[in-house]
């Protein structure tokens, strides 16, 4: 019980250490410290960049591109931070925004016949190399999380690509902790449809 407890204040101290020095960088970047611009920059970016490769199905230019253009909202608009929630939610507002818009503006979002079509069938036959196989079903579910609409895949990327509580979820998306689980509820459903080939390969 005792270690359960020190180790739950090391992770609140952590945490606390984090949120701290986050404070300290918007602060310094508020001020037009350039050394502090790319400290929160380096200190983001990978988060940013994996959320938006996997929304883009790998394209890796276009996740650069739109972490760069998060970055760019970002810091113009760090007067509109008032600090009221993390820093990393308001970030991933900003992040879910801009795929969106992305999206919207290339609308370069396969259809599901075209995913479908595109994704590597699982060559099993012959195939005993366990790390190709767990590859193979990899890239069958990147697939099926691109086929999601929108709305389901950022939802489906922050709760299990980034790792992200229900509660930040919802308030980066404008909506309630209910709304995240129902439109989580509604992706695992088209996924479990998505991948039912799937069953016999990895039972």
């Amino acid at each position: 019980m005792a270690r359960h407890a020190l180790s739950a204040a090391n992770g609140m101290a952590v945490v606390t250490s984090e949120r701290a020095m986050t404070e300290d960088l918007l602060a310094a970047c508020r001020r037009g410290d350039p050394g502090a611009t790319r400290a929160l920059y380096e200190a983001h970016k990978d988060r940013v960049y994996s959320v938006a490769i996997h929304f883009f199905k790998g394209d890796a230019a276009t996740a650069a591109d739109v972490t760069q253009q998060v970055f760019i909202k970002v810091f113009a608009r760090l007067d509109q931070f008032r600090q009221e929630s993390e820093f990393t939610t308001w970030l991933h507002r900003v992040t879910a925004n801009a795929c969106i818009d992305e999206q919207r503006r290339t609308r370069s979002v396969l259809p599901l016949e075209g995913l479908a079509a595109s994704a590597p069938e699982l060559r099993t036959e012959g195939a005993h190399d366990a790390g190709l196989l767990r590859d193979e079903l990899a890239e069958q579910v990147k697939a099926a999380v691109a086929s999601l609409s929108p709305k389901l895949r950022i939802a489906v990327l922050l709760r299990y690509f980034d790792d992200r509580p229900y509660e930040e979820i919802a308030a980066a998306l404008g909506c309630s902790p209910g709304t995240v689980a129902s439109r989580l509820n509604r992706a695992h459903q088209a996924l479990a449809r998505r991948l039912a080939h799937l069953r016999d390969q990895v039972l």
